[in-house]
C-alpha cells in the first residue's frame, strides 16, 4: 500500500507484509502462500488499494517462474487482480527457510560463492519483469531486494571474495536496469553475529566495498547497493533508533528498505528466574536466536539460546547481573509485551522510534520511496507462545493496523484518501 505526505509531495512510503512466513519450497508453494496469506490479508486491510507484499521465493521457484512462461503468467495473475504490490523481495534465505536444522545455514551460500550471485540476480530479474508487466515503476522509485551482508562471522570466507561477489551483483543490477528500465537496490542487512553485526559494522563494510573499485563499479554500487535496516536486529544490539537510521543512510547511500520487526527483551533478568526459564524454553531447531546482554556500557553477545542456557548453568554473573537481555525472535509487532505484567516484553518501542526517524527524514532515503516490510515469520515454531488472534490472517491484520497507525500519526496517509 502506498502512503503520501502533503509536506513531501514527491515522496512516498510503500508498506508490505513479508511472505517469508509461508514455508514455500517451489513455485506451487509461492502461489499457495499468495492465495492463503497475501490475498486474504489484502481483503482485510487494503480497502481496494494495491496491498504490498514482500515476496520470498526459494531458488527452485525463481527458476521455474523465469523459465516457464505459463508459471510466470500464474504468478502475475495472482499479483494483478485485485492488485498486490510486489515492490520488495527477500533474497536472504535461498532455500528451505523453515526446515529444522537451518540455524546459521541461513547465511549459505555466502557472497563468495557464484550461486549466491546467480540466485540474487535471478530474483532481481523476476521482480523487474513483474514490475514491467504491471506498468513499470514511477520516476525515482526502485525495487528493493534484501540479502545478508556476506556471511556468518564464525565461518566467513576471505573478505576479498565477498567484496568481489557484491561488486559483481551491483554491476549485474546496473546491466538489468539498462535492459528492463527498472532500478533494483540490493539492500545489505546487518544481523547479529554476521560479518555486519550492526549498523556500525555495515557502514564500515559498505565503505570497504567502495574502496578501490573502478569507476564503473563505483557508479553501480552507488545506485544499486544500499542498506536494509531491520528494527529487530538493531534492537538486539541495543542500537539507538535514530542513530541506527542515520548510519544506515550515511554518505548519501540508499536505504533499500526498512524491515519492521520486534525482538524479545527481558529487563533485570537476574531478578526474574521464571521469565529467564520461559525465554530459554523458546529455543527451537530452525532459527538462530542471538542474545545480547547489556550491563552498563558492556555488551555480552551469544549466538543462540542454547549458549545462554549453558552460560546460566555455569552461573555466569555477566548475564545474571545484566540490566537487560534482548533476543532475536521477530515477534508480533503490535505487541509491547508477551506477558500481562513484568517478564518478557518486546522491542516495539524501538521499532516505532526507528520508523519515526525514517519518516521524518525523507531526504536521507536515497530514493523517492521508503520501503517498509513487516517481517514476523516465527509463527509456526512459536504459535503457542504468541497466542492472541483466532486466525493467522487476523493476527497479521493486527500487525498491519499497528504500523499503519504509526504512519498516519506521522502524517503519512494512504494514497487516494
Amino acid at each position: 500500500m502506498r502512503f503520501e505526505h502533503p509536506a513531501w509531495p514527491a515522496r512516498a512510503v510503500r508498506l508490505g507484509y513479508g511472505l517469508n512466513l509461508y514455508p514455500s519450497r517451489d513455485a506451487d508453494g509461492v502461489l499457495e502462500g499468495l492465495r492463503r496469506v497475501a490475498r486474504p490479508l489484502a481483503e482485510r486491510v487494503a480497502g481496494g488499494r494495491a496491498s504490498g507484499v514482500g515476496l520470498w521465493m526459494p531458488a527452485p521457484a525463481v527458476r521455474e517462474f523465469l523459465q516457464d512462461e505459463r508459471r510466470f503468467a500464474e504468478l502475475l495473475a495472482l499479483l494483478s487482480a485485485p492488485p498486490l504490490d510486489g515492490f520488495t523481495c527477500n533474497a536472504f534465505p535461498q532455500g528451505d527457510f523453515h526446515g529444522p536444522g537451518l540455524k546459521a545455514r541461513v547465511f549459505e551460500p555466502t557472497w563468495a560463492e557464484p550461486v549466491r550471485l546467480d540466485y540474487t540476480l535471478s530474483v532481481a530479474r523476476l521482480a523487474a519483469r513483474l514490475r514491467r508487466a504491471a506498468g513499470g515503476s514511477p520516476p525515482g522509485a526502485h525495487l528493493s531486494l534484501s540479502t545478508h551482508a556476506g556471511a556468518f562471522a564464525r565461518s566467513a570466507p576471505p573478505e576479498d571474495a565477498l567484496v568481489a561477489g557484491l561488486r559483481a551483483a551491483a554491476r549485474g543490477l546496473a546491466r538489468l536496469e539498462q535492459e528492463l528500465g527498472e532500478r533494483v537496490v540490493l539492500a545489505l542487512e546487518p544481523e547479529p553475529r554476521s560479518i555486519a553485526n550492526d549498523t556500525h559494522e555495515l557502514e564500515r563494510w559498505l565503505t570497504r566495498l567502495h574502496a578501490g573499485a573502478d569507476a564503473v563499479t563505483q557508479a553501480a554500487l552507488a545506485r544499486h547497493l544500499g542498506a536494509c535496516l531491520d528494527t529487530c536486529h538493531a534492537a538486539v544490539e541495543f542500537e539507538e533508533p535514530r542513530a541506527a537510521f542515520e548510519r544506515a543512510t550515511a554518505h548519501g547511500r540508499v536505504l533499500g528498505k526498512l524491515q519492521f520487526s520486534s525482538a524479545l527483551a527481558l529487563a533485570r533478568p537476574g531478578q526474574d528466574p521464571a521469565a529467564r526459564a520461559r525465554l530459554v524454553a523458546l529455543d527451537e531447531p530452525v532459527y538462530l536466536h542471538q542474545v545480547t546482554a547489556r550491563r552498563a556500557d558492556e555488551l555480552v553477545r551469544l549466538t543462540d539460546l542454547d549458549e545462554l542456557a549453558a552460560a546460566l548453568a555455569r552461573g555466569d554473573e555477566r548475564l545474571l547481573g545484566a540490566d537487560e537481555w534482548r533476543c532475536h525472535f521477530h515477534v508480533p509487532v503490535d505487541r509491547a509485551r508477551l506477558e500481562p505484567s513484568g517478564g518478557l516484553r518486546t522491542t516495539r518501542a524501538e521499532a516505532d522510534a526507528t520508523l519515526a526517524a525514517a519518516l521524518a527524514a525523507p531526504a536521507r532515503w536515497g530514493s523517492s520511496e521508503l520501503h517498509v516490510e513487516v517481517e514476523t515469520y516465527t509463527w509456526e515454531v512459536c504459535a503457542g507462545a504468541w497466542g492472541g488472534a483466532a486466525t493467522r490472517v487476523e493476527a497479521l491484520a493486527g500487525e498491519w493496523a499497528a504500523v499503519v497507525g504509526e504512519l498516519e500519526a506521522a502524517g503519512w496517509l494512504p494514497a487516494g484518501r
